[in-house]
């Protein structure tokens, strides 16, 4: 028996024909199963796990998505979403010339790539130009990040990471992700996070930077987040499974951040599927090495990480001393700014961190609001376990104990309260000390140093923050700070005398 007819036997023999209406009377199209065989015919209905075609000469039958080849399985999902958001009263219409070039020919032209590249089949799944070829892990991330249109978010010496929050109608893998990024070494990409439906991004009202400390208008619901979590997790699985296959179930991740994922391989690529209750659903794509490793990574030895964060530190004529190479991390319209800034030290630190993970492990809120010694526990252990020293700090540092540690290249975690008076305060300053006359400078520094204790009382509540000092000036007496709020936060400064005015009293250090 000829080829195409053992494939068309086989599937008429497992699924018998039903009777159904043709939606799409001249849109022949060809399909190839995993064995090279090709037919040509019209997709009435794609289901979960299977699609119901018509031949050409009339025959109707059922066929599971898994006889066909990646490409074919690509276009036939694709479908199915088209037809799934078309009005009932919608008229079917033949898909564009571009979409058949995953493998799947129109009636007009139905000859198949001799070599069909797999990539283009994820990419269709994908929604996004996130594959060229069929390795990630040798592009460049600056070229990746402008290829998926997503901003840069932090380039240091040697870690780079893009990270958009994207409108309501962007689609990664079918579903909405609220947060998308991508993680790079300075000439590789070594791996990607999209976290979908979460209960951070999914009830944060209020804007993003400042002004996140407004109160918002999200109607903060848990049983709408599990719902949203539901529809996410099971869209996402349903899209890998009918390309990929069944997924592998085991552990990733260590201490706090150790979760049980769906994993699917794809040469060299292991995407990984996360649903945490009441919390995420994420999917990360990794190096295969990484998923069998579990996620877990060497220590840095401290003699080299020692010898990078002296070499960081930037001390420039005027007097400023400042650590350079911290990765940014935006937290976007959300009160996650402990978990973000949390994150921003450990990666600095040669400590893997993600400040969803963080913020679960700190039973953040919906919309943000972290418990900080919750948090802190949490991360004390990750730091040990990862061969690091987590230190709190008695009280707010003075200028000479800051000077110290920023001298080494280590950075404070310093709680205050964010209110208005301080953003304009460090904004204003921030602005203005750029190409002041150093001794004018210090004259006016000089003078605010002795307004400090006349600022009113910060008070407490919405304005809890936390940010990182990570340079001084001694002439000057002020220090610099940075905010999980992107890179136009990555610098600001204020004297030493407000900063301690506007502190809670609480800093904490990851060290050697």
């Amino acid at each position: 028996m000829h080829a195409l007819n053992r494939f068309l036997a086989f599937t008429l023999l497992i699924f018998p024909v039903t009777s159904l209406p043709c939606l799409n009377a001249q849109d022949f199209v060809t399909l190839r199963s995993l064995q090279g065989v090709s037919i040509r015919a019209v997709i009435e209905k794609v289901e979960q796990g299977h699609v119901v075609l018509r031949r050409e000469d009339g025959i109707r039958f059922n066929s599971p998505l898994s006889l066909f080849d990646l490409n074919s399985r690509a276009y036939l999902l694709r479908e199915r979403q088209r037809l799934l958001s078309l009005p009932r009263t919608t008229s079917i219409v033949p898909a564009s010339p571009s979409a058949l070039e995953s493998g799947v020919s129109s009636q007009k032209s139905d000859s198949f790539e001799s070599s069909p590249k797999e990539f283009r089949a994820l990419n269709e799944i994908i929604g996004q130009p996130l594959f060229v070829d069929g390795s990630l892990w040798d592009d460049d991330p600056v070229v990746v990040g402008t290829r998926l249109r997503w901003p840069r978010e932090s380039i240091t010496s040697s870690q780079t990471s893009y990270r958009l929050y994207p409108p309501s109608n962007y689609r990664f893998v079918g579903a909405r992700p609220y947060s998308a990024a991508l993680y790079g070494d300075a000439s590789k990409v070594t791996g990607l996070s999209l976290v979908f439906a979460n209960k951070g991004d999914c009830f944060a009202a209020a804007g993003a930077a400042e002004e996140h400390f407004k109160d918002g208008t999200v109607t903060k619901d848990p049983r709408q987040l599990k719902k949203w979590m539901e529809h996410d997790a099971d869209l996402v699985a349903e899209l890998f499974e009918n390309l990929l296959g069944k997924p592998r179930r085991q552990n990733f991740g260590q201490g706090s951040a150790k979760r049980k994922v769906s994993r699917w391989d794809w040469n060299g690529h292991s995407f990984l599927l996360s649903v945490m209750d009441g919390e995420f659903v994420s999917l990360s794509v990794e190096t295969v090495a990484s998923a069998e490793a579990r996620g877990k990574t060497r220590k840095t030895a401290d003699m080299y990480i020692r010898r990078i964060h002296r070499e960081n530190v930037d001390r420039r004529p005027n007097g400023d001393v400042v650590i350079q190479n911290l990765p940014m991390v935006d937290q976007g319209p959300k009160g996650y700014c402990v978990p973000a800034t949390f994150e921003r030290c450990m990666r600095y630190m040669a400590i893997p961190a993600d400040m969803y993970l963080l913020a679960m492990a700190g039973n953040t809120g919906l919309g943000g609001g972290t418990h900080t010694p919750t948090l802190v526990q949490a991360v004390q252990q990750e730091v040990v376990s990862a061969g690091r020293n987590f230190k709190p700090l008695r009280g707010h540092p003075s200028l000479r104990e800051l000077a110290r540690s920023i001298d080494s290249g280590v950075p404070i975690l310093w709680g205050l309260h964010s209110t208005k008076t301080f953003n304009r305060i460090a904004n204003d300053r921030t602005v203005d000390r750029k190409g002041m006359d150093a001794r004018e400078w210090k004259s006016l520094m000089s003078k605010a140093v002795k307004e400090a204790g006349d600022l009113a009382e910060p008070g407490s509540g919405d304005s809890n923050h936390i940010c990182i000092i990570h340079g001084y000036n001694k002439e000057t007496e002020e220090i610099a700070f940075t905010d999980s709020w992107g890179e136009r936060y990555q610098e600001r400064w204020i004297t030493a005398a407000e900063a301690a005015h506007f502190s809670q009293g609480r800093c904490w250090v990851i060290e050697y």
